[in-house]
């Protein structure tokens, strides 16, 4: 059996990580997909520009936010695995 060391260090920047996917990324990418969702409105911004964002760049953009959110799921819960060997190594 391999032995598990830990410090309150490390025990910081997990819980920190894990709040960060808890509180804040969360709000953000619902922000960035309200505001691209916006902007893809041809009643608030039109012309070229607004055709290609439209046609082009959000469809991408908001696949990858999906993408985003699936991945920062897994994250969050490797990041509570990892927390909880930190519990168990003995961080405080």
């Amino acid at each position: 059996m391999s032995k598990v060391t830990s410090s309150d260090f490390a025990q910081a920047q997990a819980t920190k990580m894990l709040s960060l996917i808890n509180n804040q990324l969360p709000g953000l990418i619902r922000q960035l997909n309200s505001h691209g969702q916006q902007l893809s409105d041809p009643s608030h911004w039109d012309g070229p520009l607004a055709q290609k964002f439209r046609g082009e760049v959000w469809p991408q953009a908001s696949r990858d936010l999906d993408n985003m959110r699936s991945s920062l799921e897994q994250l969050q819960q490797q990041v509570q695995k990892v927390l909880g060997n930190i519990m168990a190594a003995g961080g405080k």
